[in-house]
């Protein structure tokens, strides 16, 4: 097998999450797709999962541990159970709110043909395109703009998905600290739909992260996407989108206005400093203006 693909889930249907679309949308570039999905199933998520019909996909069940509920370690557990059974020579990880372009799999699959025998690379680097509150409004300061990250992977690298299940490192050898890895720049882009739910499904995701990551700031169970993030923060999205999202775009039933005189102007000391240091960073290169957990490798 030359490409896996592989995720973890729980709560999919409560929660709101597009893994049917994530899904389909790398099933036509992939061998083999290895989902993970956590227990206890109370929503029908496994269901979910069933209804594609597809036989590369592959289900597993695990029990989510209820006593880690601190920096999110049980993403990175559910993570890398699902890696450890992709058989592919890459592993393309998707997490449960991404979705890939149809337009980037011939590109993704020139990177995974050109590298594939390269020992010096790990990884494969996607762009990342952060959305709020509705298809068109986008995340547009540092660190969600242009965020990279390195989703495609050589799992016989030994490499292991770690901290929050946000990165990945190279460990050679048993216990020992694991080194970023090394990796190529693509033009593919990573379609990332983290807040795009009705009220409900946000209040289920935001009770999910509340009982596993103690430390992330989470906002009140009634969201206001004005409020959260200030007007400086955002901006228009005028791309396409994955045509597997098409229906979900036409059901989303939040729509935000940009010169809505509700949006927050005002910015906290922390917001300051961000908008200050993205300024700043507009001027450089960008294998240099982005926050990686990778080395970057020349072409």
């Amino acid at each position: 097998m030359l490409l896996s693909g592989f995720t973890f889930i729980r709560d999919a249907v409560k929660c709101e999450y597009p893994i049917l679309e994530s899904i389909s949308s790398i099933l036509p570039i992939v061998d083999e797709f290895i989902i993970n999905i956590g227990l206890p199933d109370q929503d029908g998520t496994t269901d979910l999962i069933k209804s594609l019909k597809n036989p590369k996909i592959k289900i597993l069940h695990s029990q989510w541990n209820p006593h880690l509920d601190s920096g999110c370690y049980v993403y990175t557990q559910q993570a890398n159970i699902a890696l450890f059974n992709c058989r592919g020579k890459w592993a393309f990880y998707l997490q449960a709110d991404e979705v890939v372009h149809e337009d980037d799999h011939t590109l993704i699959m020139d990177y995974v043909e050109k590298y594939k025998n390269d020992k010096r690379v790990d990884g494969l680097v996607l762009k990342q395109i952060n959305f709020w509150g509705d298809y068109k409004t986008i995340l547009s300061v540092y660190p969600k703009w242009e965020r990279r990250r390195c989703w495609i992977i050589k799992p016989h690298h030994f490499v292991l998905c770690a901290k929050d299940a946000s990165r990945f490192t190279v460990h050679k050898k048993y216990k020992e600290k694991g080194r970023w890895l090394r990796a190529i720049e693509t033009e593919a882009r990573l379609f990332h739909y983290h807040g795009l739910k009705t009220q409900s499904g946000l209040e289920e995701k935001i009770q999910t992260i509340r009982q596993y990551w103690e430390e992330e700031r989470m906002p009140d169970k009634e969201v206001d996407f004005y409020q959260y993030y200030p007007r400086q923060l955002v901006s228009e999205y005028t791309g396409s989108h994955p045509k597997v999202m098409e229906k979900l775009i036409q059901q989303h039933p939040i729509s935000i206005d940009l010169a809505s005189p509700k949006w927050r102007t005002k910015l906290s000391p922390k917001e300051k400093k961000q908008l200050r240091k993205h300024k700043l960073l507009k001027y450089l290169p960008k294998r240099y203006a982005v926050k990686r957990t990778y080395e970057l490798l020349d072409k």
